[in-house]
């Protein structure tokens, strides 16, 4: 993050105007870290949290081990309350000066306006156009405050001598606060006032009493017991959520979200909140940042469920230690089931909800291999096979190291850790507008301008242009094969095979037989040689000639039927997109690569595809499965 920071482009002159920036205070978070040696979690423990009496703290971090600093602080609000009256007091604390009271006065008060020019009615009514301090608000009627997403307020009122701490999640935040000067403010008297015991007594047992309310609309519903135990597979949607399983038993709805990495346990009571905790995210504003809420435990949750109709099944989670809460509505119709993840984030936005399937049961199932073949050779290929897997079937991606968008394939790879893949080496680059050199020396693999040749095999459209016409050397292909692999584990350690391009690793006995030497040396599978039998993966196809779109994903389905219990198969094909990019990209005999390779990719995402895979009882796996399982 410190590099995307300083590349940051700064606009107006430091200090001319106002820019609300979280970065920054990370940045500051880092260099206390950087000059200390410490969190700053750490480094203000025994500084300001234990003199305050604040413990069971914890602070988000980021991978590189830093607190985040602008937002991730989790803390009760009887904490949030010391902090407030600490400023309130200058920075003393049971008599000791905790922190400068020259300090606590100077970051307290206005450093710059936020809209200098708004009109006096907009500052007025806004208690964000007062000024801003550092870290802190300016507030109408002389006070300041800390201030957090979504309705978290630390505000200190110096002229009432008091402070107002409010936790919410709150939509409209102005109007949140409105509520402390239309209510609170008028209240607060200079004066001591009279002792009313009774009014005293109603308001501690309100206090101790509220509580969130509780969904309750209908107890239950007629298909409760026909989803009783039931997994839905999800078949459109996000890879990342992969299906979801309901257990209803003595008034709690027992829910598991399996993902592409973990199971998520959720449990629901009936007119009753279950508490537990979860390592499933909940809503969160910087939801989109890599590696978010990184460091942080198992979240606290309170769960309760209750039916809207016979057929929707509304599911309240409550992030007790945020401000948080998802609301999951799973609409049910026969053995279909779509779901919607509803938040403050989202509330006002088009969501895509996920459809699952009611999974059927078949023991030794055929497993299946969906493999995309040639990330690296053009943008447009690369976003197909990321969109292939992450909204599809694709199970592993096989990508050419020494192709010209590979360094954009690399940071793709990084940004879908679960995806398998595997190098696809290439000794050939055959499309005539866009080419790629060998990374050795390998005078019998390139032709007079350094690039690979275009066809492995006699091609009667590229005279003289093949592997095949030319006096190649094994020791050449063995050189490259070797430079190959190791830039691919430089850049993707968790390479767990090798494919070949073109039928680079199995045109000659000889290399075959290189293959499988090279094989044992790096512990990785040659999965496109005579080892493919050896872990008896079948290859699976069908004939796609002639048919349009549509004719292609129901040939794809029945193919389906071919498959053998017990046996595991792969699919190989090309995702691409229809676009600009793709159409400039061909060789002669190969020219509707766009809509062929477009096609490939409507395949994959298609909801018709993923719900066939599930009904006919069909296990996707990727190589990494399935070669553990068969070696």
């Amino acid at each position: 993050m410190d590099k995307s920071f300083l590349n940051t482009q700064i606009v107006n002159e430091p200090g001319s105007k106002f820019l609300y920036n979280s970065a920054a205070t990370y940045m500051l978070s880092a260099i206390v870290q950087k000059v200390t040696g410490q969190k700053i979690l750490d480094y203000l423990k025994p500084r300001l949290f234990e003199p305050l009496g604040i413990e069971g703290i914890d602070w988000e971090v980021d991978p590189q081990g830093i607190n985040v600093g602008g937002w991730g602080l989790r803390l009760k609000t009887e904490d949030m309350a010391k902090f407030g009256q600490l400023f309130l007091q200058k920075g003393v604390w049971n008599g000791k000066q905790i922190l400068p009271k020259a300090w606590v006065e100077e970051a307290s008060t206005m450093k710059i306006m936020q809209d200098p020019s708004a009109p006096q009615d907009k500052k007025d009514a806004s208690d964000w156009l007062q000024g801003y301090c550092y870290q802190m608000w300016r507030c109408r009627n002389n006070a300041f405050r800390g201030d957090g997403a979504n309705g978290q307020f630390i505000i200190v009122m110096p002229e009432q001598d008091a402070v107002v701490i409010i936790t919410a999640e709150a939509p409209d935040m102005q109007s949140e606060i409105n509520l402390v000067w239309e209510y609170l403010l008028p209240a607060l008297k200079t004066q001591k006032v009279p002792t009313n015991k009774a009014a005293y007594a109603k308001l501690k047992n309100t206090i101790q009493n509220l509580s969130l309310p509780i969904p309750q609309q209908q107890a239950n519903s007629t298909i409760q017991a026909n989803i009783q135990g039931k997994t839905f597979a999800i078949t459109a949607g996000d890879v990342s959520f992969k299906n979801i399983k309901f257990d209803f038993q003595d008034g709690v709805c027992a829910v598991k979200l399996g993902t592409d990495t973990i199971t998520h346990d959720l449990k629901f009571g009936l007119g009753k909140w279950i508490f537990d905790q979860t390592t499933k995210r909940g809503p969160y504003l910087v939801a989109g940042a890599k590696a978010n809420r990184t460091g942080l435990p198992a979240f606290k949750i309170a769960g309760s469920y209750t039916w809207q109709d016979n057929n929707t099944l509304i599911l309240t989670l409550r992030y007790i230690e945020s401000p948080h809460t998802e609301t999951i509505v799973c609409k049910f119709d026969g053995d279909k089931v779509s779901v919607d993840f509803q938040n403050i984030f989202n509330q006002n936005t088009k969501r895509a909800l996920f459809k699952g399937i009611q999974t059927v049961s078949r023991p030794n199932a055929p497993k299946l291999i969906i493999r995309g073949d040639d990330m690296g050779y053009s943008h447009s290929g690369n976003d197909a096979l990321i969109q292939s897997y992450r909204n599809g079937i694709e199970t592993s991606i096989e990508v050419i190291v020494p192709s010209p968008w590979f360094p954009e394939a690399v940071k793709l790879l990084k940004e879908n850790p679960n995806i398998d893949v595997g190098l696809h080496f290439a000794i050939t680059s055959e499309w005539d507008n866009v080419k790629w050199r060998p990374l050795t020396d390998c005078p019998s693999l390139k032709n007079a301008d350094g690039y690979f040749y275009p066809m492995l095999f006699h091609n009667k459209n590229y005279p003289k242009q093949a592997v095949m016409d030319q006096d190649w050397k094994v020791e050449d292909i063995e050189k490259e094969l070797h430079a190959q692999i190791k830039m691919a584990l430089k850049y993707i350690p968790r390479l767990s095979h090798v494919s070949g391009h073109m039928f680079s690793l199995g045109f000659a006995p000889e290399v075959k037989e290189m293959a499988k030497r090279v094989a044992k040396q790096y512990n990785l599978p040659m999965v496109d040689t005579d080892g493919t039998q050896d872990y008896k993966i079948n290859y699976t196809g069908f004939d796609a000639r002639g048919l349009n779109t549509q004719q292609k994903i129901q040939a794809f389905i029945e193919m389906f039927d071919k498959l053998e219990d017990s046996k595991t198969y792969v699919f190989v094909e090309h995702p691409g997109l229809d676009n600009h990019e793709l159409r400039a990209i061909s060789h002669i005999g190969y020219e509707d690569v766009a809509e062929g390779r477009q096609d490939v990719t409507t395949i994959f995402t298609s909801e018709e595809v993923r719900a066939a895979v599930v009904k006919k009882g069909i296990e996707l796996v990727s190589y990494k499965d399935a070669l553990q399982k068969l070696k």
